[in-house]
């Protein structure tokens, strides 16, 4: 963790060194349980979500997780148990097991049968009315069928009627959102499901506006001392960089995101309070290096 004479010194070449990684792999590791699995809390079972953001975060880093084969049985044991139906099962079971290059092709049968028949009636995936309170998006499920569709490379017919879900959300200042309320979170998943279906959005100048918009208001909340939250510059960061766009402000992120680390190598949501998760930890890394400094 650095402190703040530190953070004020950032620049767009500051580039982080091994210490922070070795840091960040520490805490990572100390949550990687005997079923394979990781989970913050560091107590039995393991979380799927928990173990896919481990994973995807020491990806980041170019660290591949200790006992690999034991973090894909993880996933594999659920599979032979009947336990992975969900979409949220078979999105981290897929990522988790592409990154360890332990993809079985049981595993590609087995998400192959399940995944094409929960799509819904609007042509996303998951649920549209009645949504939880603790789901960002509505586009959220949709993204995670439609990778897990990429990653295995599924047979799939639906795009079609997927790609006019997502685009009935697009609404006049070029976010996307259900009721004509755009937010971040649905404009992130918009574009990153359009990438995902080959949808050209290089030239979506409504989207770009809305994002630099939206990175504007951030910068001024920055500078004004008001609290941000570090999904919300994922969110923001990744759909910029989705329609091949870099941030105008690097140094401000790398300081809001380095304070958000705290001293056992996690991050936390914000800077000025907050437990460390494997989440934010895995939202904070992929800022840092799409911003340069990883």
């Amino acid at each position: 963790m650095l402190n703040e004479n530190t953070l004020k010194e950032y620049h767009t070449s500051y580039k982080l060194g091994r210490s922070f990684r070795r840091e960040v792999v520490k805490y990572i590791e100390r949550r990687h349980l005997e079923d394979g699995g990781y989970f913050f809390a560091r107590v039995l079972p393991s979380s799927g979500m928990d173990t896919y953001f481990a994973v995807k975060s020491l990806s980041i880093l170019k660290v591949k997780p200790n006992r690999p084969k034991e973090t894909a049985n993880y996933f594999l044991n659920q599979m032979n148990g009947g336990w992975l139906d969900d979409i949220v099962g078979l999105f981290v079971a897929s990522e988790v097991l592409n990154e360890l290059g332990l993809k079985t092709v049981d595993f590609r049968h087995f998400a192959g049968q399940r995944i094409e028949s929960l799509q819904n009636q609007t042509g996303g995936f998951g649920a549209y009315e009645n949504i939880n309170v603790e789901v960002p998006s509505e586009l959220q499920a949709t993204y995670r069928a439609m990778k897990v569709i990429s990653i295995l490379g599924l047979d799939f017919n639906g795009g079609e009627n997927v790609t006019c879900f997502v685009s009935s959300l697009l609404n006049d200042d070029g976010g996307y959102g259900r009721n004509n309320f755009s937010t971040l979170a649905s404009t992130f998943y918009a574009t990153e499901i359009h990438k995902l279906l080959g949808v050209n959005i290089g030239k979506c100048a409504s989207t770009r506006d809305y994002l630099r918009d939206s990175e504007a208001q951030w910068t001024a909340n920055f500078d004004n001392n008001q609290v941000s939250f570090l999904e919300e510059l994922f969110w923001l960061i990744g759909g910029l960089a989705n329609l091949g766009e870099k941030t105008n402000f690097p140094d401000r992120i790398t300081r809001f995101v380095m304070a958000c680390q705290r001293v056992n190598g996690g991050f936390s949501r914000a800077s000025i309070m907050g437990i460390p998760t494997l989440e934010y930890t895995f939202c904070a890394l992929s800022i840092l290096s799409e911003v340069g400094v990883l």
